[in-house]
């Protein structure tokens, strides 16, 4: 350590003490699972889990009156399940399809259509893919082994492997499910293997291709009509959960329970709002509009949360840090988030907030001190007599300082994206 590379070992220190603290949070986490209620109990944080679980509305006239419309995600879903299990049926009762088990084609509809167009196209894809895959290998299976007592064990095997797939790979418990129908139908019927392959593949084809024209031409929802709401809604929580964490450094009355419903909020709103983007990239090429601006707009949104995360990790103690102007930084950070606020709700930026925006913090004490102790250093007069265990006032000085500059700055890029965004709603491109 030297006065050239004192900064430098700060952010390592710093570093390492995190990683130390992680490790012990991950450790504790591995002691409640490991089902200690003694240490469960002992973590218990007393707040009221009810303001952290999702208020779910009462069923009543209005809220079913609210559903039919279409307006309303799940009444367009409905019609556009109505529309393919009848065109499904049309097609199963045509007499130059000469194909058995056609309600295979209702079954396979009902599994692929999905809300969302993005949704439905992949699954789409991967019924086919299991599908197929499921079929060429219960028929070499079928093929080559006659012994009943290994088909049926083959037949559990594949039937226990479906279900254990369904939730979190599909593609797997297609292929398992196949099979375990291949085997399922041989017992019932042996010897009709052809028949069984060639019905599975057609039936699942037509209603493959029935799933997805509906899905792309009857009341199709594309993710684009959904961003601007989101990005309202991950505008607005970040900026209450900076101002939650803000008011510690502010002297203000500092709730804890107040400050964790305002994280869960904004992580919460960032979720959706990352999710209706990936899906954005399953749409057709010409319902990804603005995917550019959108993107920006969501990795800056990541950056606010993640940077105000770690800023809240100095308001949870009892540590004061005076030497940090906190009025001014929060009047200058909370300025860009309120413009991107009022720009995405179509507002005027009044001069108070630009001028906000331009305020100084007076944060010279911290440069003092960081020159003192290069000097130090330098004349050989400082013996490292720290605590190991303990991070120095002055790197957790440094350290809100860099964060706090990081969270203005990206929050200065968001209101450019989202300037840039507007302006491109308001002119659209020419051709």
């Amino acid at each position: 350590m030297n006065p050239d590379t004192l900064e430098n070992f700060m952010i390592l220190r710093q570093i390492m003490m995190r990683i130390n603290e992680i490790t012990k949070e991950i450790n504790e986490i591995y002691k409640v699972f490991a089902q200690n209620v003694k240490l469960a109990k002992s973590l218990s944080t007393g707040l009221d889990l009810k303001k952290f679980m999702p208020n779910e509305e009462k069923i009543n006239f209005k809220v079913l009156r609210s559903n039919i419309s279409l307006t309303s995600s799940h009444f367009r879903h409905a019609i556009r399940i109505t529309i393919a299990l009848l065109l499904g049926y049309l097609v199963s009762q045509l007499p130059f399809l000469v194909i058995g088990h056609t309600y295979w084609i209702l079954i396979t509809i009902v599994a692929i259509l999905k809300p969302a167009y993005s949704i439905t196209k992949q699954r789409n894809l991967l019924r086919f893919y299991g599908t197929v895959a499921g079929a060429v290998i219960a028929y070499v299976i079928l093929y080559y082994v006659h012994i009943n007592a290994i088909l049926f064990a083959i037949l559990l095997v594949s039937m226990i492997l479906c279900f254990s797939f369904l939730k979190g790979r599909y593609f797997w418990a297609v292929l398992f499910m196949t099979m375990y129908v291949f085997m399922s139908f041989n017992f019932l019927n042996p010897g009709n293997v052809n028949v069984i392959f060639k019905d599975r593949i057609v039936d699942t084809i037509i209603a493959g291709i029935i799933a997805f024209l509906v899905s792309y031409i009857v009341l199709p929802v594309w993710e684009h009509t959904q961003n601007l709401d989101l990005m309202k809604k991950s505008a607005e929580s970040n900026l209450t959960y900076f101002h939650s964490v803000m008011s510690k450094f502010l002297n203000e009355n500092f709730d804890i329970e107040d400050y964790k419903v305002k994280r869960k909020n904004a992580i919460i709103s960032l979720a959706n709002l990352s999710d209706n983007f990936q899906r954005m990239i399953s749409d057709p090429k010409n319902q990804q509009k603005k995917l550019e601006v959108v993107h920006q707009f969501v990795a800056t949104s990541h950056l606010i949360t993640a940077y105000t995360a770690s800023l809240s990790q100095y308001a949870k103690g009892n540590q004061d840090y005076p030497e940090i102007d906190s009025e001014s930084w929060s009047k200058k950070i909370e300025s860009e988030m309120n413009q991107v606020s009022a720009i995405l709700n179509g507002d005027k930026i009044t001069e108070t907030l630009r001028m906000d925006s331009r305020l100084e913090p007076e944060d010279s004490s911290i440069e003092n001190l960081l020159l003192k102790r290069k000097t130090e250093l330098l004349e050989n007069e400082h013996f490292d007599t720290r605590d190991p265990n303990k991070i120095s006032h002055l790197t957790e000085l440094k350290n809100i300082h860099d964060v706090l500059e990081l969270i203005y700055d990206v929050a200065k890029e968001q209101r450019k994206v989202i300037e840039k965004y507007r302006k491109e709603e308001i002119t659209p491109p020419q051709s």
